[in-house]
């Protein structure tokens, strides 16, 4: 198997989880210091790939997608996909013989039957995912909105979406309730603990976003809590007892299936009908905030 991982921020996880795996890596990074094989992924395209995994600026994702589509057997791209579900059903369209898919790692986590009991039982179900002080970068292309079409809208909540999908039989049945909205102004963040802050930049973005589903779910990611941080699911019961279960990093085990299960199904087109709903849907989510 060869795999080619584009961007080594994210992609060093995918770098040691595919080395792990066995397969023969290829990498590409701008930043010299990064230690990739390739400053340019252009020069990387000389040969098939059984995968290769967009870890790049959103921006740039749909870009990379259509250049590296023909070298590749299928295509991860990283969250939030593309710019919006009809440039990812056009991608679809014009590279049949790739497969595509949006990293969606937390389905794939080992406990997902068990969460998804506690679900069934539950009568509300939080997906919470409230940062302290962890705006991504503030005045770089995270915080551009035409750079990343959107704040933490398309940072954590694809995550919490993709839990959704997984716990609950029902999904996309319910309406959505969406709520976004921008708490912060970059004149107002000096420190930030991931990653420099650039006062001179752009911040255009929504920090905070909400989305409910019927009267059971709730979905909520917030960038900049200054008082809380909390990565977890609250299972409320019918006694009103709450089971919480801390989410912490996706565990690099979830990768390793998610890569493994989509190899084991490349030919399997029931598989691939339905990660592109689940991509489509998880696009019209997001694009609606």
């Amino acid at each position: 198997m060869h795999s080619l991982v584009i961007g080594m921020g994210i992609g060093s996880l995918y770098r040691d989880v595919l080395k792990n795996l066995g397969y023969q890596v290829a990498t590409v990074d701008l930043d010299p210091s990064k230690g990739a094989d390739y400053t340019d992924y252009r020069e990387a395209l000389t040969g098939q790939y059984t995968t290769v995994h967009i870890c790049t600026p959103n921006f740039t994702h749909e870009e990379i997608a259509r250049a590296v589509a023909p070298y590749a057997r299928m295509v991860f791209v990283e969250k939030p996909g593309v710019k919006d579900r009809a440039a990812w059903l056009q991608l679809d369209r014009d590279f049949t013989n790739t497969r595509f898919i949006m990293v969606k790692n937390n389905m794939w986590r080992n406990n997902i039957a068990e969460l998804k009991a506690l679900a069934d039982r539950a009568v509300h179900v939080n997906i919470e995912w409230t940062r302290r002080n962890c705006i991504p970068s503030p005045g770089s292309w995270f915080t551009t909105k035409k750079l990343a079409y959107g704040g933490v809208s398309r940072d954590l909540m694809p995550h919490m979406l993709s839990l959704y999908i997984a716990l609950n039989d029902q999904w996309g049945r319910d309406t959505a309730a969406r709520t976004a909205s921008q708490q912060w102004q970059l004149s107002e963040i000096d420190s930030t603990d991931y990653g420099k802050v650039n006062p001179n930049g752009v911040y255009d973005v929504d920090d905070v976003c909400t989305i409910k589903f019927g009267d059971k779910w709730t979905l909520s990611a917030n960038w900049r809590s200054m008082d809380t941080e909390k990565s977890a699911i609250d299972f409320v019961m019918t006694d009103g007892t709450v089971e919480t279960f801390e989410l912490g990093w996706c565990p690099e085990s979830a990768y390793q299936k998610m890569i493994v299960d989509a190899i084991k199904n490349i030919d399997n087109e029931a598989w691939w009908y339905v990660q592109l709903i689940q991509d489509c849907w998880i696009h019209e989510q997001i694009e609606a905030v």
